[in-house]
Order: C-alpha cells, then sequence, then structure tokens
C-alpha cells in the first residue's frame, strides 16, 4: 500500500499531460498504466496533427480547448524537445455544396481567432499544392496548423513530469476505484492498493470500466484504419490535406508526418470491444479512396505499414469534470479528436478541477519544464557526428539501416528514464524498425540490445508487452528426441 495526493489512470497523452501539469505543484502524484509503455493506445495510432481550430464548433468544450491549445505548442515542444512543423492545413471544397460550407466555416474560423485563416482560389491551391485533384474548387488554408510525432509527444510528456516527481507503474492494470461514503480512496491494481484522496480517469476506451465510476457514460469504440508510405514515395504534400468535415470525423486525410513520410487515413468504423484492431481488406479500400479523391496520384506502390487505431466515443464533446459521487474522482473520458491538440489544456483544466475540489496547490519551486533532447543523429552535420562518434563510437554502429538508427541512440533510450522495455517502445523512442523493411533488418539486433542494456532474456523479448513475444524456442531446443512430434512442442 502506497500513499499519494493525486492517481492518474492512464498513460496516455492526456494522462501524461495531466501528470506534467500537476507536477508543477508540490504534490505526491503516481500514474498507473496497464501496457509496459507509455502511449500504448489511442496515442500511438492516430494522425499526430496539431489543429488550426478551422471547422470547430466554439460552443464545445473540445472546439475551446483545441482553440486555446494550439497557440501553445511552439512553447511546448521547445520545452520537451520534440519535432513539431506548422506546415499548414488545407479543408478543400470538391464540390459547389462544400465551398458554401467551407465559406462559412472561414467566417466562423476568424471569428474564433484562427491565425492568418484565408480562402485559396483553385489556382492558388494547386499552385500551392500541385498534386490536388484539379477538380478542386477551392480550400481553406490555415498555416497554424501542424504536424507532430504523437509517440514522441507522449513520452516526452511522461518523462517531464517524471523528471519533477511523478511515480509511474506501468504494466499495472487498475481494478476498481476504491470509495468509502461517497469519497474516494484510491485504487486496487492487480499489485496491490495506490491510496490517495483524489483520483484521476484519463484511460481512454476503458474509462466505463471501474466500479465506483458510477457518471462516466458508456464509451463506445470508433476504429480509424492508416497506410504509412516510404518516404522515397514520389507523391509529395506539404500541407495537410483535409475534406469537408463530417459530424462523426474530419474525414479520411493525407498529410505529410514529421519524419517525411506520407500517411493517408483515418476511416471512421464502429466497431464492438475495446481490442478491435485489424486492418481490413474494406478499411483499406475506403482509405485509398477518400485519399484519391483529394490526391488522384495516390496508389498503393510504396505502403511500408498499416495500422488502425481506436477512438474513445462517450458523447459528442470531451467528458471533463469531477464526479458528484463518489467525491475526489475527476474524468477526462471520450477523449476523440483534436485530444492530441488540446491535451496541454486538458491538464490545466482538470487541476483546476481537483483545487475547486478541495487540494491544496503550491507551485513548486524546482519545477523543471524542460526535457533535454536525446541524441539524434540524422540530425546532426558531418562535422557534429565525427566528433560524437570520436567521443562514443556507439554513435557510428548504424542499427536501423532504412532511418539511419545507431547503436548509441537505441541505447540510450533503453536506459532513459522511463525506457524502452519492447521492440516497439525503442520504435517509438527512435524510429529504429520504422522504415522500408520494417525491422526485417534490424530486428534481431533490438532483441540482443534488450538483452545487453535492460538485461531481457531474447525469450522475454516482446513487440509490444503482454504475449507478444518475438521467440519462443533456443534453436538447439528445437532436436527433440526420438519420437517426439513437432507439434508437441
Amino acid at each position: 500500500m502506497k500513499k499519494f495526493d493525486v492517481v492518474i489512470i492512464g498513460g496516455g497523452v492526456v494522462g501524461c499531460a495531466i501528470a506534467r501539469e500537476l507536477s508543477r505543484y508540490n504534490l505526491k502524484i503516481a500514474l498507473v498504466e496497464k501496457e509496459t509503455e507509455l502511449g500504448s493506445g489511442t496515442s500511438k495510432a492516430n494522425t499526430g496533427l496539431v489543429h488550426s481550430g478551422v471547422n470547430v464548433d466554439n460552443t464545445t468544450l473540445k472546439g475551446r480547448l483545441n482553440l486555446q491549445a494550439n497557440p501553445l505548442f511552439d512553447r511546448l515542444t521547445f520545452e520537451l524537445n520534440i519535432p513539431f512543423v506548422r506546415n499548414g492545413s488545407l479543408v478543400i471544397a470538391q464540390n459547389r455544396e462544400d465551398r458554401q460550407a467551407l465559406l462559412r466555416d472561414l467566417d466562423e474560423a476568424r471569428k474564433n481567432g484562427v491565425k492568418d485563416v484565408r480562402w485559396l482560389s483553385r489556382e492558388e491551391l494547386l499552385g500551392k499544392e500541385p498534386a490536388i485533384n484539379p477538380d478542386s474548387l477551392g480550400a481553406i488554408y490555415a498555416p497554424s496548423g501542424g504536424i507532430i510525432c504523437p509517440f514522441e509527444y507522449t513520452l516526452a510528456l511522461g518523462q517531464n513530469a517524471h523528471k519533477n516527481g511523478v511515480v509511474f507503474f506501468l504494466g499495472n492494470r487498475v481494478l476498481k476505484i476504491l470509495q468509502e461514503k461517497d469519497r474516494v480512496l484510491g485504487v486496487e491494481t492487480e499489485r496491490g492498493r495506490l491510496i490517495a484522496p483524489y483520483v484521476v480517469n484519463a484511460a481512454g476506451v476503458f474509462a466505463d470500466e471501474f466500479d465506483s465510476a458510477v457518471d462516466v457514460p458508456g464509451i463506445k469504440t470508433r476504429r480509424g484504419q492508416y497506410l504509412v508510405y516510404d518516404r522515397d514515395y514520389p507523391v509529395q504534400i506539404n500541407n495537410t490535406i483535409f475534406p469537408r468535415p463530417t459530424e462523426v470525423s474530419k474525414g479520411i486525410i493525407v498529410t505529410p508526418t514529421v519524419h517525411g513520410n506520407l500517411m493517408i487515413g483515418p476511416n471512421a468504423e464502429e466497431v464492438e470491444g475495446k481490442d478491435s484492431l485489424e486492418t481490413t481488406a474494406a478499411g483499406i479500400n475506403e482509405v485509398i479512396k477518400g485519399a484519391q479523391k483529394l490526391v488522384p496520384d495516390i496508389d498503393t506502390s510504396a505502403v511500408i505499414r498499416m495500422f488502425s487505431g481506436l477512438r474513445a466515443v462517450a458523447s459528442s464533446d470531451f467528458v471533463i469534470k469531477s464526479t458528484k459521487k463518489p467525491r475526489g474522482l475527476v474524468l477526462a473520458a471520450g477523449i476523440q479528436s483534436p485530444g492530441l491538440t488540446a491535451a496541454p489544456v486538458i491538464g490545466k483544466l482538470v487541476v483546476e478541477l481537483i483545487e475547486e475540489l478541495g487540494l491544496g496547490l503550491s507551485p513548486k519551486s524546482s519545477f523543471q519544464a524542460e526535457r533535454p533532447s536525446p541524441i539524434r543523429v540524422g540530425d546532426l552535420d558531418y562535422e557534429e557526428r565525427a566528433k560524437l562518434v570520436e567521443k562514443d563510437n556507439n554513435y557510428g554502429q548504424v542499427v536501423c539501416r532504412c532511418e539511419g538508427i545507431t547503436r548509441g541512440e537505441i541505447r540510450d533510450a533503453i536506459l532513459a528514464p522511463l525506457g524502452a522495455v519492447t521492440i516497439d517502445g525503442i520504435k517509438r523512442r527512435t524510429r529504429a524498425a520504422s522504415g522500408r523493411c520494417q525491422s526485417g533488418f534490424c530486428g534481431p539486433r533490438l532483441v540482443e540490445l534488450l538483452k545487453e542494456f535492460a538485461s531481457i532474456s531474447p525469450l522475454e523479448a516482446t513487440l509490444r508487452g503482454g504475449a507478444s513475444r518475438i521467440l519462443k524456442y533456443r534453436s538447439k531446443e528445437l532436436l527433440f528426441k526420438a519420437g517426439e512430434k513437432v507439434e508437441d512442442l
């Protein structure tokens, strides 16, 4: 049994943003995450966009938080030392009905204070993005739209919170929220109790599964499928390209990533269960056809990865509130798009709610907003690389050929605070295994490096934790005795 002031359930981008914001104060804070790596749910499987605020409804909470959060990202990403590009967004009018609706959206965006937003004619649009469908009638252009790596963003928030004293319990599932006489007492986990008078439920698609969280609305799961392209794919897009949004989603998007890939998706499918992460032929075809409406030359010739992610849908809006029963519980549920953008402001809002419930907050004089930048060899010029390799030869040993990631970078990712303990954990921190061969070359070396630097046996190494083991037997164990059958092994 361990005692804290606040326990946060969920290690996605929202949970980590809340943890970082709370770590500004003299509090004992714990974050509990059922997976072995941070950001293993919705936060790892999304488009990685910082939305400009175009097409938002400022009468909704998510609309207001989007508008408040967008301007924060220049400073936030500087503090966290993560890549961020304001590449701009384009919302395309594909017909006259779209054009009329988007011109109304443009007026609203200006009223909402979206910076430098304007209308592009067909000629201006094609001059900016020559690969766009030439039948387009124009577009809303918002230069404040941006792209970010959702993995690095979530991890950086978590690592900075950890640096400022937050205690992380990873690979530990919360079983229920404890209460007595309508008051929160803490949480019951697989590994024991964490006692705290305040609990924040930021558990994503699982937010409605705790016995005591009676005010959490039922969570519906909406799946979105994506395709990622090789960086050498000849179809080049600079801005993030949106269709006119629907009531369900912002539509199938064509966007560059901060690492130079092209990505398309997602579609929006209501699915049963909270582990329906399959990619399907029908879903992928829907994504391709949707992307081709915007950029006709897109095909599947250079797709290197397909994946899907789940969105937590509790209502048409975010559910961020404190509950009357049990007192001491704060919900941050139903955080769908633009949740990635809104996360820093969600963190501030949750802190305000906890303070209103009675928790005294005194600012921590020792709070450090900056997260040291990991060494990224690919970002260095020749002279800087030479000096680095002379100092530490590990940075001269390339492990992932596709992305040019070195042994030194992977070692650092494993040994860092909240370091990688899975293959996907290494991938998200360094981009090793993210390139054209998708770990075909570097995969065995990553297993070896987990053994060397994290003391994880190759037979215990996993792709993403749980039962996702990479290897089952040692080679010599397959030399079976006379009379044994292969299937018995």
